[in-house]
């Protein structure tokens, strides 16, 4: 997958639970400006961040990483 593809996924679904960056970032217990680097295709989340991710969002994490 392009990780271009997971961190657009990722943008979309908080802007969809209308969280902030800050808001995920405090539900995945790690800080905003990780966040912003991963939504950025700056880095890629770890998969055991991805799985946070994915349970904060409410989606599997199937979702991010599938096409």
């Amino acid at each position: 997958m392009d990780h271009k593809k997971l961190c657009n996924k990722i943008k979309l679904a908080r802007k969809a639970l209308d969280l902030t960056q800050a808001a995920l970032a405090e539900r995945v217990q790690t800080r905003q400006k990780s966040i912003s680097i991963y939504e950025n295709a700056v880095s890629l989340p770890s998969l055991k961040t991805l799985v946070k991710i994915a349970k904060a969002l409410k989606k599997p994490t199937a979702h991010f990483i599938g096409e």
